[in-house]
Parts: structure tokens; C-alpha cells; sequence
């Protein structure tokens, strides 16, 4: 399928940090797979200077998601640390439009949407078509 894009396109990019890599605390299986596939379509976004967002979970030490806190995860992508990263073989550009959502302690949020400005970003930039890729899984 071949794709044409033009002004009102835009490539969001989710959650691929190291805490969602191999040996992060919440690891989705085979996830490096997908980021040669991302880096192609970067590529094409920033060669187009279309915009590009990174979604990225950006937890505070005592956020309602983790198991010591009620929640149902283990510890993952706290603010700073090396697992709230993302994955250096990403090839995000320095332009990239960085989204941090689920950044308070009581709140969650399993929408790059919930909590954030993204939406509000979206209707400004007049972006009317989203690619999305990354490593979402529910």
C-alpha cells in the first residue's frame, strides 16, 4: 500500500523506552523488531518536515500504576531513569515533539490523549491524519 503525504500528516511514535526493550521491567516480547521499521518511517517524516511525536511514559517514584501503590505494574519508566529512556537506536529526530503522559502520582493514562496537550497540539499543527507505530500493546 502506498501511502502520499502532505501537510496535514503526522507520525506518532509510542513508548519505545528501554523499560519496554528486552530486560526492561515491562518488556514486550520482540520489540526491538520494530524499530528499524520506525526509523524508515521517521526517516520519511523528517525528510518531508512533517512533524513527528514520541509518546512516552513518564512516571513519578510513587505513581498509582505500580504493584507497591495498589497498582497492577511493576516499577517502569520512572521520570530520569535509564528505563523511562528511549532506546538510542531510535532515530528521533532533534525536532521530535516529546508527549509525557501518566506524570502525576494519581493518575494513569493508557492514551498518548489522556493528560496531555497532544490533541490540542494536533488541532493547531491542522494535522488531520495520524500514522501511529511503537510499542502499545493493550
Amino acid at each position: 500500500m502506498t501511502y502520499h503525504l502532505d501537510s496535514h500528516d503526522a507520525l506518532l511514535i509510542v513508548d519505545v523506552q528501554y523499560d519496554f526493550l528486552a530486560g526492561g521491567s515491562l518488556a514486550v516480547p520482540d520489540a526491538e523488531a520494530i524499530i528499524p521499521v520506525l526509523n524508515s518511517y521517521i526517516k520519511i517524516f523528517n525528510q518531508a518536515s512533517l512533524p513527528v511525536f514520541a509518546t512516552r511514559d513518564y512516571h513519578p517514584v510513587d505513581h498509582c500504576s505500580f504493584q507497591a501503590m495498589g497498582g497492577e505494574w511493576p516499577v517502569h519508566c520512572v521520570a530520569g531513569s535509564r528505563g523511562a529512556e528511549f532506546c538510542a537506536e531510535l532515530n528521533l529526530p532533534s525536532r521530535t515533539i516529546i508527549v509525557s503522559k501518566a506524570i502525576t502520582k494519581d493518575r494513569e493514562a493508557y492514551s498518548a490523549l489522556q493528560g496531555t496537550d497532544l490533541e490540542d497540539q494536533l488541532k493547531r499543527g491542522g494535522i488531520k491524519r495520524l500514522f501511529v507505530g511503537g510499542l502499545a500493546t493493550d
